[in-house]
C-alpha cells in the first residue's frame, strides 16, 4: 500500500483517486494520524448503507454532527437507489 503526506497528496488527489478505484488505495499521514483513500462500492439496498451509517455513529470515532449525519445519510440512500 502506498503511503504519503497530506502535502504530496495534495497535488496528486486525482491521480491517487485513479489509483484507490483501480483497487490501490493510499495511506496518507496528517498529524501522527492515518487517513486511507480507498474505493467504495455503495451497497445493493439502501437499508444496508443505513446499517453502515448506524454502525459508524456507534463505533468509537469522534462523534459527527446531527447536520453531518443527515446530509451523509441523505447522499447515501439517494445513491443507493435503483435506477429506474
Amino acid at each position: 500500500m502506498k503511503t504519503c503526506s497530506l502535502s504530496q497528496a495534495k497535488g496528486t488527489l486525482g491521480k491517487l483517486a485513479d489509483q484507490a478505484l483501480q483497487g490501490h488505495p493510499t495511506v496518507i499521514a496528517r498529524g501522527g494520524k492515518l487517513v486511507i483513500l480507498q474505493a467504495y462500492a455503495l451497497p445493493d439496498h439502501p437499508d444496508e448503507f443505513d446499517a453502515l451509517i448506524q454502525a459508524g455513529k456507534d463505533s468509537p470515532h469522534r462523534p459527527l454532527t446531527p447536520q453531518v449525519l443527515s446530509e451523509i445519510w441523505q447522499c447515501g440512500r439517494s445513491a443507493a437507489q435503483p435506477s429506474r
